[in-house]
């Protein structure tokens, strides 16, 4: 007897799949198209970044001389957020999505400076998303305390893509209190094609932006304003929308990242199916190289069909802002955030656990 053939090609049946992922949380999310089916093996593997990521420069972007860190006395010890038990009984998938400040010609492992986590729960067809700000001081394990941002490069400085991201997973674990699951990184280029090859996102923009001093992808500057109102972006200034910051600040900046997200998901939507096909191909070729993720292929085509079924409604997100946090300088003069634990685990409660 023999076996029956699919219907449509792997890589095709494969790019579709994940386009209807890329269609619900896209962009900064799931926009991962690159898979090794038969091996089961992530986005561009490890083993072909680490020639690429050699002689990385670790410069963490801190005020002042910051050494390794360590644990040093005087300095605010927040209580630690307890992990929660139970999520091995539920559906829920917990996600680590990290936007990597990474430019044209550049080894992929850099600062993450945009920290999401996504949870999909299949059973209740809810998404929940928080973002983390880049500068919250955190115990970095094996490290001492530093920012957030920082436990991805400290944890693949062995040229470790997957490392970084597991040190990642395992700081927010130990100071959030959330279990995380899987990783998803992506750089600039990702947001900017996967952008594209919807056709652009409609985003409204609440307030001017006015930054004069946007960083362009060259370390110099790009003066940057959008006015307020309803606007058309492609991938380019869809970008630029979710890394300004200096209008406002990095809260804001995250509430922006979230508008971006959001809307790539309502674009790839509308669509519907045949437009997912038409852009497949496309999608496959401009993203593969932004992208690295542990997810496998039965995990995003679950993921997929989680997705195209939620609700507008039962998608919450929330960001980690200046409810949940205080300034704090420290010893080497680095300006950092302390989170303020009782508040942060009521939200995560209502986020991650339905409390």
């Amino acid at each position: 007897m023999k076996s029956k053939q699919p219907i449509l090609p792997t890589w095709l049946s494969m790019a579709l799949s994940i386009a209807f992922v890329f269609s619900s949380i896209a962009v900064i999310i799931f926009a991962y198209l690159t898979f090794e089916i038969v091996w089961n093996r992530p986005v561009n593997p490890v083993e072909a970044a680490a020639i690429e990521v050699a002689g990385i420069n670790l410069d963490m972007n801190q005020v002042g001389t910051v050494p390794v860190p360590t644990l040093l006395a005087g300095q605010p010890t927040p209580t630690l957020l307890p992990t929660r038990e139970g999520l091995a009984d539920s559906e829920a998938i917990n996600i680590l999505a990290m936007g990597i400040d990474r430019r044209p010609g550049e080894p992929f492992v850099s600062r993450t400076d945009s920290i999401m986590v996504i949870s999909i729960d299949p059973e209740t067809e809810r998404v929940s998303i928080l973002s983390i700000p880049r500068d919250l001081y955190v115990v970095i394990p094996g490290r001492g305390r530093d920012r957030i941002n920082t436990a991805f490069v400290y944890g693949a400085s062995g040229n470790d893509p997957a490392a970084g991201a597991t040190l990642a997973m395992q700081t927010i674990e130990y100071n959030l209190g959330i279990a995380l699951d899987h990783y998803l990184l992506v750089d600039f280029s990702a947001v900017i094609n996967g952008v594209d090859a919807l056709g652009g996102i409609d985003v409204y923009v609440p307030y001017d932006i006015n930054d004069p001093t946007f960083p362009d992808m060259n370390y110099g500057y790009d003066p940057l304003y959008i006015p307020a109102g309803q606007h058309h972006f492609d991938g380019t200034m869809a970008l630029k929308y979710a890394r300004t910051r200096h209008a406002d600040n990095d809260f804001y900046r995250a509430q922006r990242q979230q508008q971006v997200v959001l809307a790539a998901r309502d674009k790839a939507l509308g669509l519907g199916l045949g437009g997912l096909l038409t852009r497949a191909p496309v999608l496959y070729q401009q993203l593969e190289q932004g992208l690295r993720t542990d997810l496998s292929l039965e995990e995003m085509v679950r993921i997929a069909t989680t997705l195209g079924s939620v609700p507008e409604d039962n998608i919450r997100n929330e960001v980690i802002d200046h409810n949940y946090v205080s300034s704090y300088t420290t010893e080497a003069g680095a300006s950092v955030l302390i989170l303020n634990n009782e508040k942060a685990a009521l939200l995560i409660q209502e986020l991650f656990y339905g409390e």
